[in-house]
């Protein structure tokens, strides 16, 4: 017998008319190619926005003996549901559930999960190998029940060791397999580390993924975006790394690696204030990188501590600024809500805006989420209830909900709209002499410039990159776009051919040529 294997996921209802929210966690892929790797057919299912009667439809239609599904905090109550579905369409199969969610209340989830299983803890893959290793020896036995890495309802299993060699997972595209998810970019998400170097007591990924950061090597992160570029025509990556430069010497081993390909992506990523210099900064840009996402949280130092965050403002500002001198796209998180929070501190961070200029600015209450070290202050305080997300149907539970959070919010969200963050003439002027030619700054400049009804201005940066670098496809595909812009047609039609030839299948070109 070999096993069959179908995991689902599903946003919430309320969410399923957002592209983020319908597309699928980067995890599944990696459960995905572990099985497949193995000789295990597996299939991936994204729901969202489905109603009852087409579930059990597509259900229906599948031979599967292990049906997983994918739960966080905020899509526990449609993954609940899944798992009743799945049970009444294949009343023998083992049912799974797997994520952050799960991991941290599992007692909380069985109870209100009926139908559940069995709940794999923590990171996926050999937990989920083993289980559809042991149904294969031994089909119909509760052997499966002493996998390592599970959680039952009568107990737990040993834990799994962390997966040391994350090379050793290959990666999604290569074994990809999905229903209802036909767009490509959802492959552009790439994992390239797993876990964080710190200890926020708002975040659950040390929990999670344990207390150390391991990483891929430059080397099959390389071989995953020239894999995309050639079976998918992808040149647009967002690395969703928790810290993408935590190791200085990896990072720019891969910002070489990148240059050296022959690949020419643009790329955004996030990092952390204290985890950036200069070198790498400027190695990140030359390799392609236009946007990049700093978790600042706060500009009070006092508040900051509270968080347990491991930096100060002091580092925020001088990461912002080196930032904005090598001339990259900038966006930060900022935490309001926060219990002990005065207005005086509220001030201090939209102050922080106006002087470091983020071009975006993610504002959020604070949230207490299982698994954090602030969800077990809370529990332990007797401030909310352990089995609050069992009793309640809310997304979140909100630190602080009050006049002075609402009136933080919109303060904060208001500084940042009245920010004027986008570079000067002067400013990338400054950057071109100091960096010399980089293709990112041209693209930035020729944005700028359109933007500005400037359009010759516009179509010179455009033209300077392909004259320099004929081999990378975006200065001929903003060079189309422009042009279409413009009415030129023609000349448009000509540069989508050309990024087709250097980035066959490329779905914004494919796109604009079918027009």
């Amino acid at each position: 017998m070999t096993p069959h294997t179908l995991i689902l996921y599903s946003a919430p209802r309320s969410g399923s008319g957002d592209e983020w929210m319908t597309f699928l966690p980067i995890g599944l892929g990696y459960l995905q190619s572990a099985l497949k790797r193995k000789g295990y057919p597996c299939r991936l299912a994204n729901l969202s926005g489905k109603s009852r009667k087409e579930i059990l439809a597509y259900l229906g239609g599948q031979g599967v003996d292990v049906i997983g599904v994918s739960m966080f905090t905020f899509n526990r109550k449609r993954s609940f549901e899944l798992l009743a579905l799945a049970r009444a369409a294949h009343p023998g199969a083992v049912l799974v559930a797997g994520g952050p969610h799960p991991t941290h209340l599992a007692k909380e989830v069985f109870e209100e999960c009926p139908a559940l299983d069995a709940i794999v803890k923590g990171e996926g893959e050999l937990p989920l190998v083993g289980l559809v290793e042991r149904l294969a020896s031994e089909p119909g036995s509760d052997l499966w029940k002493s996998t390592p890495g599970l959680i039952l309802r009568d107990r737990e299993t040993e834990s799994q060791p962390p997966i040391e060699d994350l090379d050793s997972l290959g990666f999604p595209a290569e074994l990809f397999a999905a229903d209802f998810l036909d767009d490509p970019s959802q492959l552009a998400y790439l994992s390239t580390s797993r876990g964080c170097p710190a200890t926020c007591n708002f975040c659950n990924t040390p929990e999670f993924w344990g207390a150390s950061i391991r990483f891929r090597s430059p080397g099959s992160v390389l071989s995953e975006m020239a894999f995309l570029r050639e079976r998918h025509g992808l040149i647009y990556f967002s690395f969703r790394d928790d810290t993408f430069t935590a190791k200085k010497a990896r990072t720019l081993a891969l910002m070489e690696g990148i240059q050296a390909s022959g690949l020419h992506p643009l790329w955004n990523c996030q990092s952390r204030v204290n985890l950036v210099d200069e070198e790498r900064l400027v190695a990140m840009k030359r390799a392609g990188c236009e946007f990049i996402q700093f978790g600042v949280e706060h500009a009070s130092e006092r508040i900051l501590k509270l968080l347990d965050k491991g930096t100060n403002p002091a580092q925020a500002r001088r990461a912002l600024a080196l930032a904005r001198k090598v001339g990259l796209n900038l966006g930060i998180y900022l935490i309001t809500g926060i219990p002990g929070e005065e207005w005086s501190d509220v001030e201090a961070s939209a102050a922080f805006v106006r002087e470091t200029r983020p071009h975006d600015i993610q504002v959020a209450p604070l949230a207490v989420y299982p698994g954090t070290g602030l969800f077990s202050k809370y529990v332990a305080e007797g401030r909310i209830e352990r089995d609050f997300f069992r009793r309640s149907g809310d997304v979140e539970v909100f630190a602080r909900v009050d006049a002075h959070t609402e009136k933080a919010l919109r303060y904060l969200e208001k500084s940042g709209s009245r920010t004027t963050a986008g570079y000067t003439p002067a400013e990338f002027a400054e950057q071109k002499k100091w960096l010399g030619f980089c293709a990112v700054t041209n693209l930035l400049c020729g944005e700028v410039a359109e933007e500005a009804g400037h359009f010759a201005e516009a179509e010179a940066e455009y033209l300077e990159i392909i004259r320099r670098e004929p081999r990378n496809p975006w200065g001929f595909l903003r060079r189309a776009l422009l042009r279409e812009r413009l009415g030129r047609r023609k000349e448009a039609q000509a540069d989508l051919r050309e990024v087709l030839a250097l980035a066959p299948r490329n779905p914004e070109a494919t796109r604009l040529a079918a027009k």
